[in-house]
């Protein structure tokens, strides 16, 4: 028999990321209430902007830069 010891982080609480476009060719992420980074669309390219306003890559469509903003890691400090 395999006895498994499982411990839940408190740290760790459901993430409720949402996406808005404010305004055009600007995406913002919001986690949990929290500004969490944006994309916009800048030259034929979509900039990825953390929560600093730091940036992270450039994109070649919206599902990539939102895809690249969460690989950076911006649910893991928001939330």
């Amino acid at each position: 028999m395999t006895v498994l010891d499982i411990r839940i982080n408190e740290a760790m609480k459901p993430v409720d990321v949402a996406w808005s476009s404010p305004d055009t060719n600007l995406w913002v992420a919001t986690v949990n209430g929290d500004f969490g980074g944006m994309v916009e669309f800048v030259d034929g390219h979509f900039v990825v902007s953390d929560q600093t306003g730091s940036v992270v890559t450039s994109a070649s469509s919206i599902p990539s830069a939102q895809a690249a903003l969460e690989e950076h890691g911006f649910l893991a400090r928001v939330a």
